[in-house]
């Protein structure tokens, strides 16, 4: 017979912290996790193949229970419930979620902490830990689609003097002198592992994309990242630049076979500049030769077999409309690839049969709409003087767009350059921020859904990325927190980050690397 609890061994803040979770376990020999392999310290977890969870918290929304599940698990006021997952250490993979038992049985007054794991054998003479989570947070882990890592960390040699988007373009352009492969890849790379011990597992960058001397440094070091990063960081990079690049078809056909040759996206700015939707805006508008132009990019998506990703509408005008063409040229070109188009700010100041107009379009396209509200709200509604209260909030409709059934993504955009001075790839910051810009938590939802799974979706990661569901990827990140009031009140620098069922070291780097 099963022999089972053959022996307890407590967990304390000196070996564990307060997630018993174990540092080292037996998994593939194959796995690029950073993480020592085949170690053996003679205690429990470190010979355990598989880890069994109890009474940890996720959001329902992001939860899919084992078949033959009897209930699928009620969820709180804020959408979470309590399950017991169960991990194939060895081959990284969640194996089972059920509603916890631990749930069901709790009597008044019990006492269940996330400070001690128990360990025994299964019926294979596999070694087992059980960790007692005691009602702890879990989500999946994050995938942040839209980032621009080439311009990280410049904003102190090359400042945005009046934080406006106009402010942001030159003191971007201005800094291109200080690019070098060496420098892009240091700071591009800075940004990678801080997004990485913040418990990100997918990261999309756009990449400037218009000069050839600055996209040749961008690319070529993205290229090189995204080998060293392999197995910890799944990386793509999505060309930018502005519309009227595409008038130009022998630049625009290089761009594409460039992007092709580099396995990534190709993309634009479509009316994203403060004049979008203007007469003035020559570059990213266009005025009536917008929707040649956009025909142009998806005849080269078509042709290269590339998806396409769009900065689009990131001003304040009701008469900048891009959300609105490219869904119809999605439309008019029967395109079938991944489309996303980030910022959509403008869609917030149309009239209400305007933007359901827009929102239909985008729902009938295929379309996926990324918001950014912690760098829109930064910028958008800026008074270049700095001496009016900005009275607009920079986000999109991103309520309506998600009731009309078009996939939402929340993502973090710009760290620590012109376009926004601060952040540091963390997604839980990007969650926070989010609930309070756009309300968000009246209910939560489906919310968590646009940190993980639908970014996973919009970038073809497979089918069960981002969902804690058996036969998915053990990629999660466990906090402290219970709920969500303490989940956002706090840092939470003390989560714990799972990748393949390991737990992985997350000692953030210094900003002196970057001197």
């Amino acid at each position: 017979g099963r022999e089972s609890a053959t022996r307890r061994r407590a967990m304390t803040a000196d070996d564990r912290g307060w997630c018993a979770y174990p540092s080292e376990a037996k998994r593939d020999p194959a796995s690029t996790l950073d993480l020592p392999r085949g170690e053996d310290d003679g205690n429990a977890a470190s010979r355990a193949s598989r880890v069994a969870m109890t009474r940890v918290k996720v959001p329902r929304a992001c939860c899919e229970f084992d078949e033959d599940a009897t209930d699928g698990g009620e969820a709180d006021e804020d959408g979470l419930t309590e399950v017991d997952v169960t991990i194939d250490v060895d081959r990284g993979m969640i194996e089972g979620v059920r509603e916890s038992t631990s749930t069901r049985t709790r009597t008044v007054g019990e006492e269940e902490t996330a400070d001690y794991a128990e360990s025994d054998e299964d019926e294979d003479g596999r070694r087992g830990l059980r960790v007692a989570m005691g009602g702890r947070m879990c989500l999946p882990t994050f995938v942040d689609i839209h980032t621009h890592i080439d311009k990280a960390h410049t904003c102190e040699r090359s400042r945005n003097l009046n934080g406006t988007l106009a402010g942001a373009d030159a003191a971007c352009a201005n800094d291109f002198q200080h690019w070098t492969l060496e420098d892009a890849k240091r700071r591009m790379g800075f940004a990678i592992q801080c997004a990485y011990a913040y418990g990100t597992s997918a990261m999309r960058t756009h990449l400037m994309s218009g000069e050839e001397r600055q996209s040749k440094i961008a690319w070529e070091a993205f290229g090189k990242l995204r080998e060293e990063w392999r197995g910890k960081v799944e990386l793509q990079g999505v060309s930018l630049s502005v519309l009227s690049f595409f008038r130009d078809e022998t630049k625009a056909r290089a761009l594409a076979r460039m992007v092709k040759s580099y396995g990534g996206i190709l993309g634009a700015a479509v009316s994203c500049s403060d004049a979008g939707g203007t007469p003035l805006d020559v570059h990213t508008t266009c005025g009536a030769d917008m929707p040649k132009l956009l025909d142009v990019i998806f005849s080269l998506a078509k042709e290269y077999n590339l998806d396409v990703d769009f900065h689009c509408d990131e001003n304040g005008n009701e008469s900048s409309k891009g959300l609105l063409h490219i869904s119809e040229a999605v439309i008019r070109n029967s395109f079938k690839g991944s489309v996303v188009c980030g910022h959509c700010c403008s869609l917030a100041v149309q009239p209400k049969e305007q933007a359901k107009r827009i929102i239909d379009a985008a729902r009938e396209a295929g379309v996926t709409v990324v918001s950014l509200p912690i760098v829109n709200q930064w910028l958008q509604n800026r008074d270049p003087t700095n001496e009016a209260t900005p009275t607009r909030r920079g986000v999109t409709r991103v309520k309506e767009l998600a009731r009309a059934g078009v996939p939402v993504c929340l993502s973090s955009d710009n760290t620590r350059d012109q376009f926004f001075q601060y952040g540091d790839c963390d997604m839980l910051e990007v969650f926070r921020s989010s609930v309070c810009i756009a309300h968000l938590d009246r209910p939560f939802g489906s919310w968590p859904l646009a940190l993980a799974a639908n970014p996973s979706r919009a970038m073809q990661l497979g089918e069960k990325s981002g969902m804690i569901a058996p036969g998915a990827k053990a990629n999660f990140v466990l906090f402290r927190a219970r709920n969500y009031s303490e989940l956002f009140s706090r840092s939470q620098h003390d989560r714990v980050v799972i990748r393949d069922g390991v737990r992985i070291a997350t000692a953030l780097p210094d900003y002196e690397e970057l001197d």
